[in-house]
């Protein structure tokens, strides 16, 4: 199912927002013009009705019955409306029935029925839209103002005769205006889709350009950026990883090429074939370590490990770690010792963290000739750390950021010359952050190095 592109989208709902306003605009401005009409008309009726109320009550019936002498005020200003007001004026008869009549020019008391019939017609079928009519009482007097709304029915047909010609066009023209706005304001965002579609894997180092002139497509490209800042430098990590992690295993096959290839000469003896075995059996063992290090550490990066999260007894693990690295430095002038401190609990894997310690414990004992290493707990607010302390050579400055890269070696002879693969505290960092810890460090050349493993606690609750 193909997908319609947003410009046609935003065009399409634009359009239609235009549409329904203009239509409802036009449908108010009618009813208002027809409600300012009927309200002037209404106006005018009141005004005839106050005129003709206040000429009425100078009228006297000289002869206290039907048909006395209308004034001739009156009778002008009847003449004057034009027929379009009626004045009709109730009485009983000697038997009490009301009698009703009408007065106007010329014949001051008629019955009703004499009346003019659009009059008449108008009072009695009040609702006929053609007329309005006003009705308002008077004593025996009852006054009747009509008006025809021919008036303004004529320009209110006109009026909506032209909205309604006049609407098309005009929806034509907003959705004009609606594509012109939405291809001018998608701009920004359709350079940002063809500068990220240009990147490819030799690009990584592009970004895109900032700002747009539109903040949320800033927004979008800024995300971009950082997006591609990561893979960017997620794909020179590979690469440097890939380079490494050849070079390492590269050492270590050569090695047992040669071995191999010295043991099959004429001549060896027993001696020196089983002494060729075993070289190829220790870079074995190495290169086995080596992949499965890099393994875990691909795992750990996938999030594939399974941790725990939970209390344990970080006391425990401590004093653990201590007896093997003791077990370790034997025949070394070399004291490892634990400082005391109470009980202390953490939150997170308690084998992983068996894990970073004997890491890091166990370079403290390499690289520590003489001296002693160190052991100590302590406590910062929601968390609590493991210092372990050496008096070895100390890292370099300019070492510190690094020695938790992969495969990073300070003296390379050396370090292969004492077992390491290069990846001990790169999987140490990795699995502080896994349990949402971390490692610092603090070491000056000659000084020896302090490392302290920070984990949540389980007292902060």
């Amino acid at each position: 199912m193909s997908e319609r592109r947003l410009s046609q989208v935003l065009t399409r709902r634009f359009s239609r927002v235009a549409r329904i306003t203009l239509a409802g605009y036009a449908l108010v401005v009618v009813l208002l013009f027809a409600a300012a009409a009927e309200m002037a008309l209404r106006s005018s009726l009141e005004h005839s009705a106050d005129v003709i109320q206040s000429l009425l009550g100078a009228y006297r019936d000289s002869t206290s019955a039907p048909g006395g002498v209308m004034p001739s005020a009156l009778a002008d200003q009847l003449v004057g409306m034009g027929g379009q007001v009626l004045i009709t004026r109730t009485t009983m008869n000697a038997g009490g029935m009301p009698q009703v009549y009408y007065i106007s020019p010329g014949m001051p008391a008629r019955r009703l029925q004499g009346a003019p019939s659009d009059l008449v017609s108008a009072i009695t079928q009040r609702a006929r839209w053609r007329y309005r009519v006003l009705h308002r009482a008077m004593g025996e007097f009852d006054i009747y103002v009509v008006a025809s709304r021919q008036s303004y029915l004529v320009p209110l047909g006109v009026l909506v005769a032209a909205a309604v010609l006049l609407l098309p066009v005009a929806a034509f023209a907003s959705a004009r205006a609606a594509r012109q706005a939405v291809d001018a304001a998608l701009q920004p965002l359709e350079r940002v889709t063809g500068e990220t579609r240009a990147i490819g894997p030799s690009e990584l180092g592009t970004r895109l350009m900032s700002p747009t002139g539109q903040a949320e497509v800033t927004e979008l490209a800024d995300s971009i950026n950082r997006m591609l800042e990561r893979v960017d430098r997620a794909h020179r990590a590979l690469q440097s990883f890939t380079a490494d992690a050849s070079h390492e295993l590269r050492t270590p096959l050569t090695h047992l090429r040669a071995q191999v290839q010295w043991a099959s000469e004429d001549g060896r003896s027993e001696a020196q074939i089983r002494e060729a075995l075993a070289a190829m059996e220790r870079a074995l063992d190495r290169t086995t370590k080596l992949v499965e290090e890099l393994l875990l550490i691909a795992r750990g990066e996938n999030r594939q490990l399974a941790l725990a999260h939970a209390p344990f007894d970080l006391t425990a693990v401590v004093e653990e770690v201590r007896e093997i690295t003791e077990a370790m430095s034997v025949g070394k002038p070399l004291i490892v010792r634990s400082e005391p401190s109470e009980r202390a609990e953490a939150i997170g894997d308690a084998d992983r963290t068996r894990h970073i310690l004997l890491n890091l414990a166990s370079n403290a004992a390499r690289y520590t000739s003489s001296g002693s290493v160190t052991f100590a707990i302590e406590r910062n607010g929601t968390e609590v750390g493991v210092r372990v302390s050496d008096t070895g050579p100390g890292i370099g400055a300019e070492h510190v950021e690094r020695i938790f890269d992969r495969f990073f070696r300070i003296d390379q002879s050396r370090s292969r010359e004492l077992g390491g693969t290069g990846l001990g505290l790169a999987i140490a960092r990795l699995f502080a952050e896994l349990q949402q810890g971390r490692i610092e460090v603090d070491s000056m050349p000659g000084r020896g190095s302090t490392f302290t493993v920070w984990l949540p606690s389980a007292e902060r609750a």
